[in-house]
């Protein structure tokens, strides 16, 4: 669904862009502008979103590591309660481009949780220090083993 979210984004920025083109060369010059503007805004953030996307997961003594494209982000705090999971309502973030990332209502309706989630298929929840982190790791088996022998 992410693919499938992400790869429409890209289209209708280039549709915006091409139409936006159509318009300022038939002399609609203020929607030829508003479209170059829109255009712009979602190219931004498919280029913000790609950059966060998260590649991996990795847990440390201290913290738990999210390996985004731009590198990593690192969540201090002790890593324990692993858990199967999976994301509800989303609060703030992206829903769908290159992932799910933000704040999201956990799907237990255990409370919040920040979600640096790849793919729902795989949603497994860590509490990081007083946080609950949702995240996607390959093997989500391995993982939460890994996490609760942490």
């Amino acid at each position: 669904m992410a693919r499938t979210a992400t790869a429409l984004m890209w289209v209708a920025a280039a549709v915006l862009w091409a139409l936006a083109g159509g318009a300022l060369l038939t002399g609609s010059s203020g929607v030829g502008v508003v479209m170059v503007f829109a255009a712009a805004l979602i190219a931004g953030l498919c280029a913000y979103y790609r950059r966060r996307q998260p590649l991996a997961y990795r847990i440390e003594s201290d913290a738990l590591v999210v390996v985004e494209r731009s590198g990593e982000r690192r969540i201090d705090g002790p890593v324990g309660n692993a858990r199967d999971g999976g994301l509800g309502l989303r609060v703030l973030g992206s829903g769908g481009l290159y992932g799910y990332l933000g704040r999201f209502r956990l799907a237990d309706r255990k409370g919040p949780a920040r979600a640096f989630v790849s793919d729902l298929r795989r949603v497994a929840v860590v509490d990081v220090g007083t946080v609950a982190v949702a995240i996607s790791p390959q093997d989500k088996a391995a993982f939460l083993q890994e996490a609760r022998d942490a």
